[in-house]
């Protein structure tokens, strides 16, 4: 799916409702914009797992090796502390 939308003089762009829905993002929340190659921005909602996942097992795993479950487990939990704000 492409969309288009139009840059005002003030530099601001409506978000369309279907890229709003689909990255689950509502007013006044953020995202985030990264720059891939030249020409090309992609932007995701700020928080996402890549941005705020940081430092989610510190003290988590009572100093073993976290397993690929650990990580799931604690990324889901965070998730939902994320969702219930």
């Amino acid at each position: 799916m492409e969309l288009t939308t139009k840059i005002t003089s003030k530099g601001q762009v409506t978000i369309p409702v279907a890229v709003r829905r689909k990255l689950g993002v509502t007013g006044g929340e953020r995202v985030v914009f990264v720059f891939r190659r030249p020409g090309e921005v992609m932007f995701r909602r700020a928080g996402s797992a890549s941005v705020s996942s940081r430092g989610v097992l510190v003290g988590r795993t009572n100093g073993k090796v976290a397993t690929s479950a650990d990580i799931q487990r604690c990324l889901t939990e965070g998730a939902a502390r994320r969702h219930h704000r």
